[in-house]
């Protein structure tokens, strides 16, 4: 069961960062309502993926995975804006890196298949999927450049090397950052159970 009050949280910050309604190309604009309703289902996917037991979160610590949820909010933001045509694969600007990248986390796949067997149209079809595929992505990127400071642990998910990208990876890091900051002062009481706990021993002060 998804926790909802993750999923409000998260929403919030969506509405206030992109409000709905604003979308660019201005053939894809959606009205409010609509968008809100795309928000909360992205934020539920989010939320689904990142207090899965069965994946490890990025950060350990009894809110690891809250902070992992606000770190996939945070990539699919600097990735897609959350546009709807990105979400939904619609027309020629859905894909960036030439068209090799899909879906909100924009995942480089081309025409092939991601690392689980998922084709860019499957990312796409699935916000599950998509956040998935990121988080995996993320945790390799983390796991490679873990030598380097914490704002450096998506190099590798921007560049393709930890040797660079370090521009985006500090930025997608310090939204993340301070979007978490706003966690538990939103969150009602009782809502910090066990599925927003980490079952990794991973740490850092991201």
């Amino acid at each position: 069961m998804v926790n909802e009050s993750l999923v409000a949280w998260m929403v919030g910050i969506m509405m206030s960062t992109a409000p709905p309604g604003r979308a660019f190309p201005a053939e894809f604009v959606e009205t409010k309502e609509d968008g809100a309703q795309r928000y909360a289902a992205i934020a539920r996917s989010i939320a689904q993926v990142a207090l899965d037991p069965n994946e490890e979160p990025v950060f350990g610590g009894e809110l690891g995975r809250v902070r992992t949820a606000a770190l996939l909010l945070s990539i699919s933001y600097f990735e897609s804006g959350w546009r709807n045509d990105v979400d939904l694969g619609l027309g020629g600007r859905a894909r960036g890196d030439a068209g090799r990248s899909w879906c909100l986390m924009q995942v480089m796949v081309g025409n092939g298949r991601t690392a689980e067997g998922w084709t860019g149209l499957d990312l796409v079809a699935s916000r599950e999927r998509c956040m998935r595929a990121g988080l995996h992505l993320v945790r390799r990127s983390t796991q490679a450049c873990r030598g380097r400071p914490v704002d450096q642990w998506l190099n590798a998910y921007a560049s393709g090397r930890c040797e660079a990208g370090v521009p985006e990876s500090r930025a997608r890091m310090s939204k993340a950052k301070r979007w978490f900051s706003t966690y538990e002062s939103a969150a009602p009481a009782g809502s910090t159970t066990s599925e927003g706990r980490a079952s990794s021993s991973t740490s850092g002060d991201g």
